[in-house]
């Protein structure tokens, strides 16, 4: 019985150690946003509302404030050989989607998980409302991987330190 009893609370440990282990890589008051099908992590800070469903991953601030950040990943088409590629086809897009689309930041380099990236922002109006985005785009294992961050023009500002620290923590498995 005693056996049994050691054996149990040796099991008990065990569960509580892997637990604790897995909390203790979220960052500091920030929490997990993606599911483990995905090959990255996304931590965004406590106080968003996470959401996500086949195998896009993101969050929003407040059901007032809906500024967000939203990560996706595809495989490009065939006519989409760079980052470059996508780009050009996305700001096409968006200008026959937009109004008034303006380019602030293009093609900047950063670091995004561990893996060359480029940055672009870019401001819109949907149904007379002002918007602003910025998108990260990168390649991991040949798949694209896009982070959207889209609020209104005058929220914008007042999100983007929560939002960098989102775009520091994110990391690939």
């Amino acid at each position: 019985m005693k056996k049994i009893v050691a054996i149990i609370l040796c099991l008990a440990f065990c569960v509580c150690f892997v637990a604790c282990a897995n909390k203790s890589d979220i960052p500091e008051g920030m929490q997990i946003a993606s599911g483990n099908e995905v090959a990255y992590k996304l931590f965004v800070p406590g106080g968003w509302n996470v959401t996500g469903e086949n195998g896009i991953y993101g969050a929003y601030y407040s059901s007032a404030d809906r500024s967000s950040v939203i990560m996706n990943s595809f495989y490009p088409e065939e006519d989409m050989a760079s980052i470059d590629d996508y780009w050009q086809a996305c700001k096409s897009s968006y200008g026959e989607t937009y109004k008034n689309l303006s380019i602030v930041e293009e093609d900047a380099q950063i670091v995004f998980g561990g893996k060359a990236a480029f940055k672009y922002v870019f401001s819109a109006e949907i149904d007379t409302v002002s918007y602003k985005f910025m998108q990260i785009i990168t390649v991991h294992n040949n798949m694209f991987y896009v982070f959207t961050y889209t609020s209104t023009a005058e929220s914008y500002d007042s999100h983007l330190e929560d939002v960098e620290k989102t775009i520091s923590e994110f990391v690939f498995r």
